[in-house]
């Protein structure tokens, strides 16, 4: 097994457990305890786990994971995630993408797709350079080095320039007082322009989100049409989405 793959396991199995020594992710694993050692200080050091005394915890989530670090927490949900939203978007549409780690995982599912997108999001618009049938706007602004996003009057002006079919976003809260939330309010808000222009908001976010209520509100639930999260978001946590007339599917 590959580093990367052992990474995406450790994390499953953290998300799974909470904690986990590794002597059980050496044999979980089939790796030596020498590897896993490395492999958990370098998670650490990507500030995706916390280090323990023989083996890792989840940090506490009250600071943003860098970038790398994002991509490979939830990284099986997260595909399953994008992959059932590129199902359900028609050929045809004219579609706004956030920024995010789920919303990565939908790109494999669009590429052949004759659409209009429009993306706030640099490494978004990369992936899809090659997709001939995609075509493709960046808006313009001021990149928020931490998440690849553009941010600012520019992107916004770009926006609000445009009618939506369906806007597509990750959230890193969901809560029923906090509404949809992130860590930055200059990327809250050019999310919420975004929202403003589609006639469908679809969230995608795993379950680790829900009951999360972070600085930076994007917007109150009421408005969202589908959120699209993983089978780990059991039923009292989507209760609030619902009662809020929200679609939820578990993928």
């Amino acid at each position: 097994m590959i580093r990367a793959e052992r990474h995406e396991r450790i994390l499953a199995e953290l998300a799974r457990r909470g904690t986990v020594s590794a002597q059980d992710l050496a044999t979980l694993l089939d790796a030596s305890l020498a590897t896993i050692r490395r492999d958990i200080a370098e998670l650490s050091e990507l500030r995706a786990v916390t280090r323990t005394h023989g083996g890792a915890s989840l940090p506490q989530r009250r600071e943003e994971l860098p970038f790398d670090a994002k991509v490979m927490s939830f990284l099986p949900e997260k595909r399953r995630i994008g992959a059932h939203v590129g199902s359900m978007i028609a050929p045809g549409s004219t579609i706004a993408l956030g920024g995010g780690t789920t919303v990565m995982q939908i790109l494999p599912a669009i590429r052949r797709m004759e659409l209009k997108l429009v993306t706030t999001a640099v490494n978004v618009a990369l992936d899809l350079r090659d997709a001939s049938d995609v075509a493709v706007t960046l808006t313009g602004g001021t990149l928020r080095r931490r998440t690849a996003e553009m941010v600012g009057h520019i992107a916004e002006r770009t926006l609000r320039d445009v009618n939506f079919d369906i806007a597509v976003i990750g959230v890193d809260g969901i809560d029923a007082q906090g509404g949809l939330t992130t860590y930055d309010s200059s990327e809250a808000y050019v999310n919420r322009v975004m929202l403003e222009q589609a006639r469908e908001v679809w969230i995608v976010a795993d379950h680790s989100k829900f009951g999360q209520c972070l600085p930076a509100q994007i917007a109150p639930l009421e408005g969202v049409s589908k959120i699209i999260t993983d089978t780990g978001a059991s039923d009292a946590m989507i209760a609030d989405a619902k009662l809020a007339g929200i679609e939820v599917l578990r993928v």
